[in-house]
């Protein structure tokens, strides 16, 4: 393999953005109405490929976008040149940085906070937040609600989960999904298998999610120095209840 084919394809920048292209995302109106709220500079954990970073930045919003993976801000880079907004990329962990400044608002979009699966790490990402945040300032994330159906999917079934085309043209790309859930660990350890036109499992990958359940969820936020100021269950603010598939956390 090329150093390009090591990389994980939820972290390979051109892949990334194909992959979900196809999803339809409604979080932006939310995240750039939080930001404008917080009157102060943002920042964005696990930044990814700038899907958020940038239409805020093109709002006027002064934002900073962090991410570990150096593939995902490359792509984000030449994403913001070509729009021609100017952004502070940090490439770093979200448990271990300290960019010595203080935010108005931190959030972590997009269940990022899923790929965290120990309590060191969730009690070192809260702690970096909080020594990020400004007075009064907020911090805003959001995880899948976890759905029981979905984590009793038969674990030997492969269920194809979307279709996208190759950023250099190859073809398309079919993304077919293994899921078996480890209740005691409360990770749901996913098999990808990316099979190319005329390819047969061009890629087969590791992903696991950590599942976050309401109340617990709650228990963390207080546990880590947090008070709760509103959940919802959706983008649109409806608030959390039974059913929802999201939930959305804004903290203080």
């Amino acid at each position: 393999m090329t150093d390009s084919e090591n990389i994980p394809l939820y972290r390979d920048g051109r892949h990334y953005d194909a992959l979900h292209r196809v999803l339809p995302f409604n979080d932006v109106p939310f995240y750039l109405e939080e930001a404008k709220r917080s009157r102060g500079p943002v920042l964005e954990l696990a930044c990814g490929t700038g899907r958020l970073t940038i239409p805020l930045a093109q709002a006027g919003v002064e934002i900073t976008g962090l991410d570990r993976a150096p593939s995902m801000l490359a792509h984000a880079k030449a994403k913001a040149a070509e729009a021609q907004v100017n952004i502070e990329w940090v490439e770093a962990d979200c448990r271990e940085f300290n960019l010595g400044r203080k935010f108005a608002l931190i959030f972590m979009p997009f269940n990022s906070m899923q790929h965290l699966h120990d309590q060191a790490s969730l009690a070192a990402l809260f702690s970096k937040v909080r020594n990020h945040l400004a007075d009064r300032g907020r911090f805003i994330f959001d995880v899948f609600n976890p759905s029981i159906a979905i984590l009793n999917r038969d674990p030997g079934q492969r269920y194809v989960e979307r279709r996208y085309e190759h950023p250099d043209g190859r073809g398309t790309i079919t993304l077919e999904q293994t899921a078996v859930y480890d209740d005691a660990a409360q990770v749901n350890r996913l098999t990808w298998y990316l099979s190319l036109e005329g390819e047969k499992n061009f890629r087969v990958e590791q992903l696991g999610l950590r599942c976050f359940f309401p109340q617990e969820l709650d228990l963390l936020v207080r546990a880590n120095g947090f008070a709760i100021e509103e959940k919802f269950g959706d983008f649109q603010r409806t608030p959390f209840a039974a059913g929802a598939m999201k939930q959305v956390v804004v903290c203080r």
